[in-house]
């Protein structure tokens, strides 16, 4: 596919090697992003939803001190 799109933009194929030799560093780079995005949005989703327990969030509670039956599949039970 890469030989492909080099040869179409008129790039020569000896490309291919430089960029396969750099790829695995971006492709640290691309990974660490991807995992922060992951981390972030369900984060701010909850967040915006209002079901998120900031007081866990934010480590001043730990998780296993909490009581898992006021909890529902939507959130806290009112």
């Amino acid at each position: 596919m890469l030989t492909l799109t080099l040869s179409t933009l008129g790039l020569p194929l000896e490309g291919v090697g430089l960029l396969l030799s750099i790829d695995p560093i971006l492709d640290m780079g691309r990974t660490a992003v991807n995992v922060a995005g992951q981390a972030l949005v369900p984060a701010v989703v909850a967040k915006r939803e209002g079901i998120l327990d900031e007081t866990v969030y934010n480590s001043e509670k730990n998780i296993d001190d909490i009581d898992p039956s006021h909890l529902t599949a939507q959130g806290v039970a009112a």
